[in-house]
């Protein structure tokens, strides 16, 4: 009887141990496409940006007129996608530079 209660315990810690049949995909950031990046033209206001884009991921407190948009993809540990964006607004809020950061 003691066999068999230590060898359900076994299986029951065992079983609960192994963590990696399933991993979460995380989403994270404000998620654009190409498409999206194609439809920006310099000269639009931050409005037009904003509906194109969305809500920029973080505005630089130092640089008012800097957007930048993060986006990331993970499962587990691994990132599956990565992307940044810059935009550059000008001194009458209109977009002056559309930087990519590559990964």
């Amino acid at each position: 009887m003691k066999k068999l209660l230590i060898i359900i315990i076994s299986l029951l810690i065992f079983s609960c141990s192994n963590t990696s049949l399933y991993k979460v995909t995380i989403t994270q950031g404000t998620v654009f496409t190409q498409d999206d990046l194609d439809k920006l033209e310099i000269g639009m206001t931050k409005d037009q940006v904003n509906f194109v884009m969305g809500q920029p991921s973080f505005e630089n407190f130092f640089e008012k007129n800097v957007w930048n948009y993060i986006y990331k993809i993970t499962t587990g540990d691994e990132v599956d996608v990565e992307k940044k964006v810059k935009l550059i607004f000008d001194n009458q809020n209109l977009l002056s530079e559309v930087v990519v950061i590559k990964i």
